[in-house]
């Protein structure tokens, strides 16, 4: 979270350009994929007593919340703007990262 959130303080001029389109959403849902197998992992490791419907419903939201947040926070950032697409992006990404946390295991 503290990665995200440190990416999303940078203004736009600050940012790499890689010509490719749409890489904002790739990296958005990089991102989340990366969060919500870390959360689903930290949750069943600590909770996984209250089952698994539960935890994955907790992960999906913590996730949505803290896009919701990353997006409003961008929107102060010069450059930046909150963007309903990258938050379908990061919730994308947060439930694929459930989903191979689920089938690892």
């Amino acid at each position: 979270m503290v990665v995200i959130f440190t990416v999303s303080s940078m203004p736009s001029q600050d940012l790499p350009s890689v010509g490719v389109p749409h890489a904002d959403k790739v990296a958005h849902i990089i991102e989340y994929l990366i969060l919500g197998f870390l959360l689903i992992r930290a949750i069943s490791g600590s909770f996984g007593n209250i089952g698994l419907a539960k935890i994955i419903i907790s992960v999906i939201i913590i996730t949505s919340l803290y896009a919701i947040l990353d997006e409003w926070h961008q929107s102060y950032v010069p450059g930046r703007q909150c963007d309903i697409f990258d938050f379908f992006a990061d919730l994308v990404g947060a439930n694929i990262g459930i989903l191979l946390y689920r089938m690892k295991g």
